[in-house]
């Protein structure tokens, strides 16, 4: 939901997009469920393709325990990314609503600041970011709201008030640019820079 307008504008321009998702998703409603395991792995396919990704990974890390396997999923992405060597990375916000999506989020940041080479990007979510980059996504939003509804089992069912309320978002950013449209919002990380001078900056401290 945070960043699908800006990869489907991406891959419409020829970019290569990988998507990996952390961890299978399996406690959705509490208890694990193999069956919502696959569910979900199946939607995030179909959205994948859709969105015109060449590929997506699954690292298969259990759901809500992203913090206790920090260390490891740290190192498997770090090698991917060593691997594919991309120009982008997409990150949850570290202020995201979301427990996976924060440790994940600092995961991110951590790497932002060893690895050379690849700008880090945080996008939003559940919870508002501090930005300082827009994307008009305006050409791409009946797509960004057709990959959003093919999450039904992943958003509970009613995959129809996520996209209203990714959408709303989406128009209530074109304030910041003083014309009608919809934008997601991101904070480029600034090359190397350290964990606690991105968070300073994202919670107004600076």
């Amino acid at each position: 939901m945070g960043c699908g307008g800006t990869i489907s504008l991406l891959t419409a321009r020829g970019i290569t997009i990988t998507v990996c998702h952390v961890t299978t998703g399996e406690r959705l409603h509490g208890a694990p469920s193999p069956a919502v395991a696959a569910a979900r792995a199946a939607e995030a396919q179909t959205v994948s393709k859709l969105l015109g990704c060449r590929e997506c990974l699954f690292l298969d890390f259990p759901d809500g325990d992203i913090r206790g396997q920090a260390e490891d999923i740290s190192r498997e992405v770090g090698g991917i990314i060593t691997r594919l060597r991309p120009d982008l990375v997409f990150a949850p916000s570290p202020l995201d609503h979301h427990a996976d999506h924060l440790a994940l989020a600092h995961i991110a940041l951590a790497l932002s600041a060893e690895m050379k080479g690849p700008q880090f990007v945080l996008y939003e979510v559940y919870s508002t970011i501090r930005f300082n980059c827009l994307v008009d996504i305006t050409e791409v939003i009946q797509k960004k709201q057709k990959a959003i509804s093919e999450y039904r089992s992943s958003l509970y069912g009613k995959p129809e008030l996520y996209v209203h309320a990714a959408l709303g978002l989406n128009a209530h950013r074109s304030i910041f640019t003083q014309r009608q449209g919809y934008f997601e919002a991101f904070y480029v990380v600034a090359q190397n820079s350290q964990p606690r001078v991105v968070l300073d900056y994202l919670t107004y401290r600076t």
